[in-house]
């Protein structure tokens, strides 16, 4: 078994494992499917990394270089600094190029040269079990529970999909949401 997880247990090195195996669950398989579940945190996912692959494939830029705004821009520049490695890791495991969030926007400057930033990637798979990255607190009323990564970087999943993406459509989604802070990296005048 390809072992590197997360949240279970630790390496000698204190580096952070992700746990994989063979899934068993039929309602992700199909014929040339290549199906496998994975332990990060809180969830155990059934995800297709291959598919997943096939299907950003087809999407040439991530979301802030397809926004164009100043914020999301800076999110791109900043992007190296901005994932930690055991999120790198889990992106890579689940066929997703961490130059490819669908979605990434701006929710502020905390202080000068560091924002905070949201976003998400969408993946071939299913959440086996794990509470959702969304939480229901009145009848229209959702807030996040995002686990803790470190002190920048926060991540959840969810089966609430947003901005499926064409080459995605009609596949079984999970959304591997984020919350990021990022440094301010661009020339340009930081917004307030």
């Amino acid at each position: 078994s390809d072992v590197i997880s997360y949240g279970q247990m630790t390496t000698a090195d204190n580096s952070q494992r992700i746990e994989t195996k063979q899934c068993t669950n039929a309602r992700l398989r199909s014929e040339d499917s290549k199906v496998q579940s994975i332990r990060f945190s809180r969830w155990e996912i059934g995800y297709d990394s291959d598919a997943t692959g096939r299907s950003y494939a087809s999407v040439p830029l991530g979301g802030p270089e397809l926004c164009g705004c100043e914020p999301c821009l800076n999110f791109a520049a900043a992007r190296a600094q901005v994932y930690p490695t055991e999120v790198l890791r889990l992106l890579e495991k689940l066929g997703i190029p961490s130059n490819r969030e669908v979605e990434t926007y701006h929710l502020g400057r905390l202080a000068p040269g560091r924002h905070l930033y949201g976003g998400w990637f969408h993946f071939v798979g299913a959440i086996i079990s794990g509470a959702a990255a969304w939480k229901q607190v009145k009848e229209n009323t959702w807030q996040p529970d995002l686990e803790v990564i470190n002190e920048n970087f926060s991540l959840g999943l969810s089966s609430r999909l947003g901005l499926v993406q064409k080459s995605f459509e009609g596949l079984r989604l999970v959304q591997l949401e984020f919350s990021a802070i990022a440094p301010w990296v661009l020339e340009s005048t930081e917004p307030a």
